[in-house]
């Protein structure tokens, strides 16, 4: 196939340190013809007389709305796929966006897909993340901590009020375990983005393998965020909040993962049966490694983004 991929921020400063942003792209590319552009004037014609070929469709990433591009285009007659990425940000713009620019499929990770496919009249398709499965794999690692966090409080004034279903639950749960006093606890986490995450991939990849149990809780809008899938992949036991019902096709709860109710009632109680089982414990963890490595990495999902832009009919 021949896609013209249009997104500011793979391959950038940014998509460095949060490489999820170049995840499906880097698959693409591999096995498609692919011209990535970070930009495209008003008319869309001016970026296809420099292409050497005619592209078969468009492909805005989960990067195009970073510059807050919401504009018409004009000649935008491929099929079109434009991802629906962090919707706390300029929601109403983004979805204006795709209406104005007549968008045939909108792509979101949000688990409240199908209230913007109402709110536009535009086919919206749930698309979940994945993972590198060259990073994120079971290690030999001997195991140094009970449980593990790494990321932001989500306590910031980025996030309107109504963004998260329970309100400042990474600062509960840190403070749930500095409570039990007898956990190995890793925790890297705060709202400044310099010390709110491991930076460096290898040494997040070691840490949460160094972990027996690795915790991920929903970004905004009840987002499953790729570090589900990071976990999910490497040989830890995903303890997670709720899944969402759209989730709980590919997250199952005492299949793959663990989930905790999001008022932390069994938060406790979970944990240290999982700790006092190891068998159980592990038989989880295989389920979820054998899984996600054969069904659900970048490849797999770049591979589900170019079936569903073959599904266009234009």
């Amino acid at each position: 196939m021949k896609i013209l991929f249009i997104d500011p921020t793979v391959n950038s400063p940014t998509s460095n340190k949060y490489k999820y942003y170049d995840g499906v792209f880097d698959q693409i590319k591999g096995a498609n013809q692919v011209y990535h552009c970070r930009n495209i004037s008003k008319d869309i014609n001016e970026l296809y007389s420099r292409i050497d070929f005619k592209p078969d469709c468009v492909i805005f990433g989960l990067g195009w709305f970073g510059n807050r591009n919401f504009g018409k285009i004009e000649n935008l007659n491929l099929p079109t796929v434009c991802f629906l990425f962090k919707p706390q940000n300029d929601l109403k713009e983004k979805l204006e966006f795709c209406k104005i620019n007549k968008i045939d499929v909108i792509a979101t990770p949000v688990p409240c897909f199908e209230d913007y496919e109402q709110i536009t009249n535009i086919k919206t398709e749930l698309f979940p993340y994945g993972f590198n499965p060259e990073i994120f794999k079971p290690r030999k690692i001997e195991k140094e901590f009970d449980i593990g966090f790494s990321g932001a409080l989500h306590q910031g004034t980025f996030y309107p009020k109504d963004s998260f279903q329970v309100p400042n639950l990474r600062v509960k749960i840190r403070d749930l375990l500095a409570s039990m006093g007898d956990m190995k606890v890793f925790w890297n986490s705060s709202d400044d983005p310099r010390t709110a995450f491991i930076d460096d991939y290898e040494e997040y990849a070691v840490t949460i393998n160094r972990s027996k149990i690795w915790i991920a809780t929903q970004a905004a809008y009840g987002d499953i965020t790729p570090r589900f899938y990071e976990i999910l992949g490497s040989g830890t036991l995903l303890f997670c909040q709720k899944i969402p019902e759209t989730y709980k096709f590919l997250l199952k709860d005492g299949y793959n993962c663990v989930e905790f109710s999001n008022d932390l009632s069994d938060f406790e109680k979970k944990l240290r049966f999982y700790l006092e089982h190891p068998r159980e414990t592990q038989r989880i963890i295989q389920n979820a490694v054998d899984f996600f490595h054969e069904n659900w990495t970048w490849n797999h999902r770049a591979k589900a983004l170019t079936d569903l832009v073959e599904g266009i009919e234009k």
